[in-house]
């Protein structure tokens, strides 16, 4: 049954928790993306968009975007980098800590209705299962791009035919 596999049950939490999520940004003006942005800014502010990239798991692309979108609805400005002339520092505007504010309202709420019913003990072990899902995952991910990247740079089996066969010419 469906309901007893880990991939499934953290899919439909995911699911239900990210519309609720999403349902609650919206009203307060938000595009899906820019409320991991600013939750990453308030606890940090001037990240490169390198640094917001990765913390928030984004491309680079749809970080671009998103930072525009923030930009021009005065919830982020950006400064160049005066180490690194190249990027800039992505800092939160006055309306955009204001915001931020909003959206850990949000999510706290929605944490709050995702854990109901459990003590203090059942969430902090959740976390760090979860944690432990996470890295066991991240670990795995590494190593596949590791075996991909070695593979790219291996002769394919038909080049080394080629190869041998060449040789015995």
């Amino acid at each position: 049954m469906l309901d007893n596999e880990l991939h499934f049950l953290l899919l439909r939490a995911f699911n239900h928790s990210n519309r609720r999520i999403d349902a609650a940004i919206r009203r307060i003006g938000l595009l899906p993306g820019q409320p991991k942005i600013l939750e990453c800014l308030n606890e940090q502010d001037g990240r490169t968009a390198k640094e917001i990239c990765a913390e928030c798991i984004l491309d680079k692309s749809t970080m671009t975007g998103l930072l525009t979108r923030m930009e021009h609805k005065g919830l982020v400005r950006r400064e160049a980098s005066e180490s690194d002339r190249r990027s800039y520092l992505v800092f939160l505007t006055d309306e955009g800590r204001d915001c931020a504010g909003r959206v850990a309202e949000i999510m706290a709420a929605a944490d709050t209705t995702a854990t109901d019913g459990m003590n203090d003990e059942e969430r902090q072990s959740l976390r760090e299962g979860l944690r432990c899902i996470i890295a066991n995952l991240e670990r795995a991910d590494a190593r596949e791009r590791a075996g991909q990247a070695a593979s790219n740079t291996e002769p394919h089996h038909d080049e080394v035919l080629h190869t041998a066969a060449g040789s015995e010419a």
